[in-house]
């Protein structure tokens, strides 16, 4: 019998094998950008400290999924593209799988937490970017209700990609 995901918040040791299922997860879907984020470098700082959640997925004490929100601000890349937003937005980030244990209902799980741990800090809106070629992702943001406000080329990269943005609304007459 398999093992259930038992989610929980993201600890200082984390860190090497978060950035480990980033790397990972993003080579799987042919969307790894060389360099580690910055913020996967100092979560208590960008993410936790700022407000923000970050959780990790475990499966027999293995860290297999991870995802997190933060406040939105004018600094913010994603802030460009969905400028009517209101204060109470958060962004969606890192929300990851290990390819070992995809079709499980890990990533849904971890983005349902997020999403009630979210609404219960008073956040009234998520948005989120991903590539274009992420196509299981961009299914899974949309089975839960996001929508597409915006595509954008970023030539920025060796590779190019096309960005797609998302917001979804969490309040009660939306939800």
């Amino acid at each position: 019998m398999e093992s259930a995901l038992t989610l929980r918040r993201y600890r200082p040791n984390d860190g090497p094998r978060v950035r480990e299922l980033h790397e990972t997860a993003m080579r799987d879907a042919d969307a790894y950008v060389e360099d580690v984020p910055g913020d996967l470098e100092t979560v208590t700082e960008t993410i936790l400290e700022a407000g923000g959640e970050f959780l990790v997925g475990e499966v027999d004490d293995q860290i297999v999924a991870m995802g997190a929100f933060r406040p939105i601000d004018e600094t913010d890349s994603v802030a460009t593209f969905v400028p009517d937003r209101p204060e109470s937005t958060v962004e969606l980030t890192r929300l990851r799988v290990d390819p070992d244990y995809h079709r499980r209902g890990y990533g849904r799980r971890t983005y349902e937490e997020l999403e009630r741990r979210a609404r219960s800090r008073d956040a009234t809106q998520i948005v989120l970017d991903t590539m274009a070629k992420q196509t299981p992702a961009r299914r899974l943001y949309e089975s839960v209700g996001f929508e597409e406000v915006h595509r954008e080329r970023i030539e920025a990269f060796d590779d190019p990609f096309e960005l797609v943005i998302y917001r979804k609304s969490l309040t009660d007459s939306d939800a």
